[in-house]
């Protein structure tokens, strides 16, 4: 165990104590020179740091706020698993300095990557393959030039930025719900993935389920880790958004990835821009607006978003995204008449209705009255 066990239960019982929460847990850190002094604190001393002095006495003489340590040592025991206290090497200097930072952070794999910048990339769920396609190839640039990409481990845009950060460097999955309950269950073969190139990290304790009241709780740690956040597609309500809100509030920058204008899953990247977030184009706007420009060149001026990646740049580990098919570039995310596909496709009716119907039946549009609208 990296910490002593005897302070990790004096920070573990102060947070069990009713009424106490976060920012209150915090407030009394950031008043002691460092976390270890709470082990020689008074109850006076408490009281004098805040603490109603009812609750002073009961963190000093009731071990029932010990009942679920035993999970904590528990999950200590092996390599590669452990537990980070707020103010203490190595638990990240930015996320410690959130007034509602988590005190105590539940970790699996590798804790080097925390000593490299961070940069959060998160999105939508359900991308076209436009932006999943950039999300993972950005996550691996950023990857290459020293960054530890953070994402969320959800479907979608978050598990194309972990693979394409593990097939060059270093992630962070924060996870909703204990270390070691991985949801969505689908991501179990990419979570043990993340945990030799990264780490699985958590406020939650061990064998917490996933709950969706806790997801907006973990968007705020996804920001706080990182000197930046990228919205890679984002409807205007999503959490992707909420994230890029918080990292304002935090102080963190924010880029967004822009999009067709009538794409839903863009609408929210826009709203981002106008709202005075950096427009994104490459993983070198990123680096640059950082100060960690020195990045490997070549992997983003070569992406053809119209066709598949060459196999020598696709890494066998990555998520395979299927090319986009050319003629459903000329189809709107709105009712699009057969008409102006044709015109813009230059194809006789003859040879478009048989694409379209191909498209179809691949999911990549649907027939409405008026015309095909599509889907991804």
């Amino acid at each position: 165990m990296m910490l002593r066990e005897e302070l990790l239960k004096a920070w573990w019982k102060l947070a069990n104590l009713p009424g106490v929460g976060r920012v209150t847990l915090n407030e009394i850190r950031q008043q002691l020179s460092h976390p270890n002094d709470l082990l020689q604190c008074s109850v006076e001393q408490l009281v004098a740091l805040g603490l109603k002095p009812q609750a002073a006495q009961r963190w000093k003489t009731d071990n029932t706020l010990l009942q679920g340590f035993d999970v904590v040592q528990n999950w200590c025991r092996f390599k590669g698993y452990g537990v980070l206290l707020a103010g203490v090497d190595p638990y990240p200097a930015a996320l410690a300095t959130l007034r509602d930072a988590p005190i105590l952070l539940y970790y699996h794999g590798d804790i080097n990557c925390l000593n490299k910048p961070m940069v959060a990339m998160v999105g939508s769920r359900n991308p076209t393959d436009y932006g999943a396609r950039w999300a993972q190839q950005t996550a691996q640039e950023l990857a290459e030039a020293g960054v530890t990409v953070v994402s969320g481990l959800a479907i979608g845009i978050d598990g194309f930025v972990h693979q394409g950060a593990i097939a060059a460097g270093s992630t962070i999955a924060v996870m909703g719900s204990g270390p070691d309950v991985i949801y969505p269950q689908r991501h179990l073969g990419l979570a043990q993935m993340v945990t030799q190139q990264g780490l699985l990290l958590s406020e939650f304790a061990p064998g917490t389920a996933a709950q969706s009241r806790q997801f907006p709780s973990r968007n705020r740690i996804i920001s706080g880790l990182s000197l930046a956040t990228v919205v890679v597609e984002a409807a205007i309500k999503s959490g992707s958004l909420i994230t890029a809100h918080q990292a304002a509030e935090q102080g963190r920058e924010v880029f967004a990835l822009p999009g067709l204008v009538n794409n839903p899953v863009s609408q929210g990247c826009h709203q981002l821009i106008r709202d005075g977030a950096y427009l994104v184009q490459s993983a070198d706007d990123i680096l640059t607006e950082l100060g960690l420009r020195g990045a490997p060149q070549g992997i983003q001026d070569s992406l053809d978003f119209g066709a598949p990646a060459e196999e020598n740049k696709q890494p066998s580990s990555a998520l395979k995204v299927p090319p986009l098919p050319p003629l459903v570039t000329h189809i709107d995310f709105s009712a699009t008449s057969a008409d102006l596909i044709a015109i813009r496709s230059g194809l006789a009716m003859e040879q478009l209705l048989p694409g379209l119907m191909e498209l179809e039946l691949a999911g990549w549009i649907t027939q409405l009255p008026g015309g095909y609208q599509r889907l991804k």
